[in-house]
Parts: structure tokens; sequence; C-alpha cells
């Protein structure tokens, strides 16, 4: 038998609120030990005004029940986004995040992160053999414990999107996000190059921004062309771990993946970043086979699976 060494508490259940929480209590030793004074919580603002690919501020809510319930709470908790806006704030105002702050006792402080002023430059790859440079923001760098709180979607790059995609992604500076692909522009991104280069830029930041704790709130999943599409249905389920590429495993299984084969989570076990092997993942609550569902993968999926680099070694050193 393979020694167990992550755990993940998957839930199941119709209210979000109390799923997520659920979650987060599965695994509530290994969450307590990582939280500080101050802590932020991660969203996922694909639109602003979509709330199908957009974290639900009950997800929130769940999340802070939780951390209000442990032996020394924060003091203060960041909710801090850089998401895709008509207009600045748009997604705090259509999604109900206002609300939030008078609900209780604790400091909630809303951060729209393209305001960031003090950037930390990381090198990445481009798609040519050449490197540039992602800028990763100092206000998510300098917290002390951070949350991915993220959607469960099919992707057309990375098969599906999860927990520490989302911490990535969404936080670093958005001109460097389209050279995350490897390209200059969305123009002229192509696959499957996109996706070989893609795999290796999350692994080499994820040393940076790796969430403290993962949570998928997956009360709706959205499948076919994601991550931003509208075919969504109930999928009932919210997992959670202190090891986010636990967490996204057991969520890719639940999806009708398998972990292994994604490029992301082959990588970041292959170099001991976490544990993505289900094999060596305790998961509590739910049985993963009880809800593993089979999503509609995006149109581009066999050529996102082409993610093999012959260099990665090298290039992840």
């Amino acid at each position: 038998m393979s020694e167990k060494r992550a755990r993940v508490g998957l839930s199941r259940g119709e209210n979000r609120r109390q799923n997520v929480y659920n979650a987060l209590e599965l695994v509530r030793a290994d969450v307590e030990s990582r939280v500080a004074e101050q802590v932020m919580l991660k969203p996922n603002f694909l639109s602003g005004k979509n709330q199908l690919a957009s974290s639900h501020a009950d997800a929130m809510r769940g999340a802070i029940d939780f951390l209000l319930s442990t032996p020394k709470p924060p003091t203060e908790i960041l909710i801090a986004e850089a998401g895709n806006e008509d207009y600045p704030g748009q997604a705090w105002d259509v999604f109900g995040y206002h609300a939030l702050d008078a609900e209780y006792p604790v400091s909630i402080r809303l951060v729209d992160l393209h305001r960031e002023t003090n950037w930390v430059e990381t090198p990445i790859l481009l798609n040519d053999g050449s490197e540039t440079i992602a800028r990763m923001p100092k206000t998510v760098l300098d917290c002390p414990c951070t949350i991915s709180v993220a959607i469960p979607k099919t992707h057309d790059v990375c098969v599906v999107t999860l927990a520490l995609k989302n911490m990535i992604m969404g936080t670093i500076h958005k001109p460097d996000r389209v050279k995350m692909h490897g390209f200059p522009n969305h123009a002229s991104r192509v696959l499957p190059d996109e996706a070989r280069i893609l795999n290796i830029n999350l692994i080499r930041l994820s040393r940076f921004l790796a969430p403290d704790v993962a949570l998928i709130d997956g009360t709706w999943g959205l499948q076919g062309d994601g991550p931003g599409g509208e075919d969504g249905f109930p999928f009932g389920v919210a997992a959670a771990s202190t090891d986010v590429f636990a967490a996204d495993a057991v969520m890719t299984k639940a999806m009708g993946f398998e972990p292994l084969e994604m490029g992301l989570l082959q990588y970041g076990h292959q170099l001991g970043l976490g544990v993505a092997d289900l094999a060596e993942i305790d998961v509590r609550g739910t049985r993963l086979a009880d809800v593993v569902r089979s999503f509609k993968p995006h149109q581009s999926t066999a050529l996102q699976m082409q993610w093999q680099m012959a260099e990665a070694e090298r290039l992840l050193a």
C-alpha cells in the first residue's frame, strides 16, 4: 500500500457555504497550522459579470466562517484579485462582495491587485527559447497565509484550471499573463506550443506563489470550451488541502481526467513540489469514486495533451 503523503478534504452537498466549510473541516488540523493574523482569500474573477466562471461570495463566507472558528483567527482578511472586468471593482459590485465586511467581526478588505505598485520579477520562458520576466505582487508574496478559492473548469491550454493556476495567473501583472503562454500577444498563441510553455512557466512561479491552502468550490462545474463559457452544471463537491497539487489532483479526477496526465500536476509531483499521485493522497470525507463525473472537455484538448517537452528537466531546474 502506498504511503499517504497528503490529505484532501472532499465534501459533497448542495449548500455552497456549508460545503466549503465542511471541506476545510475535514482537514482542520492542517489548515489551522497555516492560519496567520492576516489571511488572503484569492477568488477567481475570470469575468466581472459571468457568475458561472467567477467565485461566488458564499464560497468566501464558507471560508471566513471556518477561519473565525479556529483557535487563533485572523485579525484581517484580504480578498485579493486582479480579474477581467469592464471597469475596476465590477466583480465586487456584481457578485455582492461589498456586503461581506459588515457581516463579520473582523476586518475584511477588498484588494484590487491591478493597483499593485510593488512587483517582484522572476524569469519565464518564451516559445522561441528566450526568457522574459513575469511580475509578482508583493501584496501576495508578503501575506503570511494565502488561500486560493478556485472553481473546477475545463481550460483551453491546461485541460483543467484549478487552485494552483488560479493563484498564479490571477495575481501576476496582467500584461505578463499572455507571456506565460510563451507568446507576446494572444493573436500569436498556438497549440500545442503554448501548452508546453505554460505548464513549465506555471511550475516556475509555483515556487513563489503556491497557496498555503487550496480550496475548490465545485458547487457548480464549468465544462466544454472554458474557462469562460456558460456550460455549467450542478456538481456539488468541494475540496480543501494544504497541498495545492493534491487538491487539484483530486478535483481533476472528480472531473473525469487523470491527474498525472496533466502537465502541471505531473511536473509538480515529479519535482517534489506536491503530491499528485492519487495513491499517495488520503481523501477524507466523501469517497472520490462517488463524485467522479465526465466533464465535457475543451474542443482542443487533444492538442493540449501534447504538453511534454524533451528539455523540461533543464527548463524546470
